[in-house]
């Protein structure tokens, strides 16, 4: 184990590291830290500003599972004291991420979504081949190569923060805000295959609150405040799915709602049902099924309809 420095030692070796182009020795040196025993008891004013930089480093050398390790450490340092602080250094990660993404597409000149079926999916050796055999050195070629690796990258980041973030209350309301924000990229980039996974993994995070009750800062759904933040989300969940079109993802999110409807101690906003019930009729007409539509628009009453408007207007 490497002998522990002062954070701001650390810190000012970094950046020597990085002015004379080593990039890697760089991260390596505040990675390092992390496996100190006194780096728990460093106080957060000196660690912030080193995560941060840890941070940027992982960003530019595109390592995801070097920035997962060290936001596991740090949340288990300052989720007591300083939530604020967590949620400082994931929505930093978050945005130099994304803004990797825009500069991408901004060298590509992309415009429009990327033609990748699955951002998760490697490039076999089998369609390299293909590209050289038939010339494929198009612009769109290039474009993907230069984009999607960020985009593979963004969508890492978006899981990884959510990981990070899972089952804690004191970090309840950061992580559903990073769900709708994972929500809004798939839309944004009209990736079908990643927001089926997506909703996976926060179906499996809810299912998961049972199981991590005795555990410090637990996951409480009978708390109204709590509750409503889990809909909230689903909501949005259902929204995507219907902007995407994908109508058993839809029906899916329809079940989660309405499971988390069941638990809940008072009824939910008038807007929230009316919006509800309009999604059920567009999945219910797109599966053929006209008793189950005219159900669905049965249950809109007068009164969430003139509350649909009226946030529709504002």
């Amino acid at each position: 184990m490497a002998p522990f420095s002062k954070p701001e030692t650390v810190l000012k070796q970094a950046e020597g590291l990085v002015s004379v182009g080593q990039t890697h020795a760089a991260l390596q040196s505040l990675t390092e830290m992390f496996s100190s025993k006194r780096f728990r008891s460093t106080p957060l004013t000196s660690l912030e500003p080193i995560m941060h930089r840890f941070i940027e480093l992982c960003v530019e050398m595109r390592k995801g599972r070097t920035a997962k390790e060290g936001l596991m450490q740090y949340k288990n340092i300052a989720q007591n004291t300083s939530v604020q602080s967590i949620e400082n250094v994931i929505n930093r990660f978050l945005q130099l991420a994304d803004a990797k993404v825009k500069e991408a597409q901004e060298k590509a000149a992309v415009q429009s979504a990327v033609d990748v079926d699955d951002l998760e999916a490697s490039e076999t050796p089998e369609s390299i081949l293909l590209g050289a055999v038939s010339g494929d050195q198009s612009k769109d070629r290039t474009d993907r190569a230069l984009v999607t690796p960020w985009l593979k990258f963004l969508w890492e980041s978006y899981r990884t923060s959510l990981e990070t973030l899972k089952n804690n209350a004191r970090l309840e309301t950061i992580y559903q805000q990073i769900a709708q924000q994972a929500f809004k990229f798939c839309l944004k980039h009209q990736r079908k295959v990643e927001f089926r996974r997506l909703c996976e993994t926060l179906r499996l995070h809810l299912a998961n609150v049972a199981k991590y009750s005795h555990q410090q800062h637990s996951i409480n759904l009978s708390d109204p405040d709590t509750l409503q933040h889990h809909l909230d989300t689903r909501f949005a969940q259902l929204n995507t799915s219907v902007e995407l079109e994908l109508w058993q993802e839809a029906f899916r999110s329809v079940e989660d709602v309405h499971n988390l409807l069941t638990m809940a101690k008072k009824a939910p906003r008038p807007a929230m049902m009316a919006n509800y019930y309009e999604k059920l009729t567009k999945i219910f007409l797109m599966s053929g099924n006209a008793l189950f539509h005219a159900a669905a628009w049965a249950s809109t009453t007068p009164s969430s309809l003139a509350s649909a408007a009226s946030r529709t207007k504002r």
